[in-house]
């Protein structure tokens, strides 16, 4: 018979314990989740109140009880002395009573199952009373300030474990409850995973003095055993200086004005002792750190805190010298000169940009090499992405020659956070390596329906992968998940053509050139028309010569602009448009998450109006700009010529090589502008998966006319009321 999989150890130090409660609850989760499971019950203390229940239980399910020896040793040693007789690869540790609900024990062993080592849950929403809430939260926001640890509630009883994380992370005393931070810190995988907390029968209220004198004792070991333990000199020595930092100058005043001032004396002068006393203990603390350090030092070849997740070594007969071909697809440069008609009057839409050009990587072919017996690929396996992998996924998607922008979590975080859109990111692997990734959003709409969209409120998004094995395993999860959802289809809006044939909609295309060298190269570059708006609107102010040139008007273009600047502007241009504004919320949100990558530039005229604000993103070598706004009565200055020239400017003294100049309707007015600047339109390759019995392509977009009065409509409402209701249609119309 072999090992069950799952191993749930259930520690009892008190009478307060619900082991059958507890067995049959979760032993009915696992079962039904697919799962055989076993119970290994230790008792630290007496037993004999659960003998009788405890007999009742293993006639039910496989169930081991350890019973130590005169008991009141503390979690940490009945944890391990459980573990130790547990034979599943994977162990969940609960407390005596059901602190979560039974089926969410299959999101921590779904989650060990993924690729993680250890599992910490966070209990959201509680429910217990507010003053317990209110202790507990302060205690993992200590923990958070003072460790930087992403933990929000480490003292949750439920934890995920493998099994060989207990046997290389010592927990002692009642440091049981830090066992997420120090298998992190011993490079384990660590991974927090949300749970439904039940109301718990427990102690409500506050705790005696002991309790909180011991967290905080608690809260002072972990600290310096996961940031001191290789450099004691480090914490003994900021206490040291500190220590000395105070007390000698105490000691030192004392003693000059005993040399100097006649009459003056030490012995009626205790600050003088203090002083004395605090300069000599800080001497003490550096010396401690000193011989900590030459400890360490001693033991250094016995220390390893670190873990090879990977390890791949070159054969003997590798070739000495392997080419590697890149091959990147053609992106339209600016041309030099070019004949083009006036720009149109409608300025550049809030319509968004794009990646930078795509590059495919050929393997090196290497020689045959000896025949020899070859392990069997591993299978692929596709799943969702876990919590605490953020920054591995950006990893990723900053390495794929076809990542952008748009694939990065932060994009992700900020649409969940203003919008609550769930996410189904997949990720599909190879035993533990990565071969692609696809990010996924639920939106349901009342004028759409109820879709899968990669990415929401992004013009790309869509799959990153290495091979098409990747791309055809995250195509059937992505479809079979749309099934389950119920969704009508899968939205991938992919920048580049994917193999395979799905249905793709011609609704858009994008724009995109790569920079020159120098700043002042990229006037040259304008088409001749478009380079005398901008001049128009550059030069400084003078009065216009009949028949010679026109006004010009001395604008200037910085790149400190404000989230209020832009949106007052942005929603401005949606409310003539006809179509509902983002809320200011979201632009805020995306500063916010990005900093110094989200960047907005600003027209401004020598009175100090603003005239047009545009928000630009960076990634890689390529500033893509995103969201823009101008003043209706502006067209005639050349401000939107010139502030997308400015910023190009900006780009290429910046380093960046590439410029996106955003997304459009084919044939619009927006289009057209770009045109006009020189831009060459690229169809983009929006991809559908069609899941819904009847569904077809999304129709609800400008260029419908079943939407021209409702657009009539809009673009005649009082502005406020535009920003009040597209700050909740938007949520819509992703």
């Amino acid at each position: 018979m072999s090992a069950p999989l799952v191993s749930v150890v259930v520690a009892i130090a008190g009478p307060e314990g619900q082991p059958r409660a507890v067995v049959d609850a979760f032993g009915k989760a696992l079962v039904a989740g697919g799962y055989g499971c076993e119970f290994v019950v230790v008792l630290d203390g007496p037993g004999i109140r659960f003998e009788e229940e405890l007999r009742e239980v293993g006639s039910r399910w496989p169930l081991r009880i350890v019973q130590l020896e005169g008991g009141g040793l503390g979690e940490s040693i009945a944890l391990s002395a459980g573990v130790a007789r547990a034979t599943g690869d994977l162990v969940v540790n609960v407390p005596p009573y059901l602190q979560i609900e039974p089926d969410d024990i299959l999101k921590v062993v779904k989650a060990l199952e993924a690729g993680a080592d250890c599992v910490a849950t966070w209990r959201h929403s509680r429910i217990d009373p507010w003053l317990n809430q209110l202790q507990s939260r302060f205690f993992n926001l200590a923990l958070r300030f003072i460790m930087n640890m992403p933990f929000h509630d480490l003292n949750s009883g439920t934890r995920g474990f493998r099994r060989h994380v207990l046997e290389e992370v010592a927990v002692y005393g009642e440091l049981y409850r830090f066992l997420p931070v120090l298998a992190r810190r011993q490079g384990f995988r660590v991974v927090e995973v949300r749970v439904r907390h039940r109301e718990e029968k427990g102690r409500a209220g506050f705790y005696g003095i002991g309790v909180y004198a011991r967290r905080l004792l608690d809260i002072l070991a972990i600290t310096f055993l996961t940031r001191f333990t290789q450099r004691p000199l480090r914490f003994f020595g900021y206490l040291g200086f500190a220590s000395i930092a105070i007390g000698a100058p105490i000691a030192m005043w004392h003693l000059y004005e005993r040399l100097t001032v006649e009459g003056a004396s030490l012995a009626d002068k205790p600050s003088f002792v203090i002083g004395a006393i605090l300069a000599a203990f800080g001497v003490q603390l550096i010396g401690f750190g000193l011989i900590g350090e030459i400890i360490i030092f001693t033991q250094a070849p016995n220390l390893r805190d670190y873990k090879v997740e990977d390890l791949v070594e070159g054969g003997a007969d590798t070739p000495e010298r392997s080419e590697v071909e890149f091959v990147s697809p053609p992106v339209a440069p600016l041309p030099s000169l070019r004949t083009s008609e006036p720009p149109t009057s409608e300025p550049p839409t809030s319509e968004p940009p794009t990646t930078e050009p795509s590059t495919s990587v050929s393997a090196p072919t290497l020689p045959p090499m000896p025949a020899e017996p070859q392990a069997l690929p591993l299978p692929l396996r596709v799943r969702e992405l876990l919590p605490g992998e953020d920054s591995r996924w950006d990893s990723y998607v900053s390495r794929h020659p076809l990542g952008t922008f748009f694939h990065r979590t932060g994009w992700s975080r900020v649409v969940g956070e203003q919008f609550h859109h769930q996410p189904h990111h997949l990720v599909v692997e190879e035993g533990r390596r990565w071969l692609g990734v696809l990010p996924l959003f639920l939106v349901k709409s009342p004028f759409l329906g109820k879709n899968l969209i990669s990415v929401p409120y992004a013009v790309y998004g869509g799959m990153l992968v290495d091979d098409e094995r990747a791309q055809a395993a995250l195509l059937e999860r992505a479809e079979s998940l749309g099934r389950e959802l119920g969704v009508r289809y899968v939205e991938m809006r992919h920048l580049e053509v994917r193999p395979g044939d799905r249905p793709r909609s011609p609704l858009y295309v994008t724009f995109r050139c790569e920079l020159p060298e120098h700043p002042a190269d990229v006037m040259a570059r304008i088409p001749k028309k478009a380079r005398a708006e901008v001049r128009c609107a550059r030069d400084p102010a003078a009065p216009a010569i009949e028949g010679k040139r026109r006004e010009s008007f001395g604008i200037k273009v910085t790149p400190d602009g404000s989230v209020d600047e832009l949106f007052a502007l942005f929603a401005e241009n949606k409310r003539r448009l006809g179509s509902p504004s983002l809320p200011k919320r979201w632009f805020a949100g995306l500063v916010e998450e990005f900093g110094k990558a989200a960047v907005i530039h600003r027209a401004v005229d020598p009175s100090g109006r603003t005239l047009a604000a545009v928000m630009s993103f960076c990634f890689k070598d390529t500033v893509y700009a995103y969201y823009s706004g101008s003043r209706s009565d502006v067209n005639l200055t050349g401000v939107n010529n010139w502030i997308y020239c400015a910023i190009m400017e900006w780009a290429v003294a910046q380093g960046y090589r590439h410029f996106d100049f955003g997304r459009s309707r084919a044939d619009s007015g927006p289009a057209q502008f770009k045109k006009n600047m020189g831009f060459v339109a690229e169809p983009l390759h929006y991809d559908y998966l069609l899941v819904g019995a009847g569904a077809k392509l999304p129709d609800f977009h400008p260029s419908n006319p079943k939407l021209d009065l409702p657009r009539r409509i809009w673009s005649r409402l009082p502005m406020f009321l535009c920003n009040r209701l597209g700050a909740r249609l938007s949520r819509y119309i992703p």
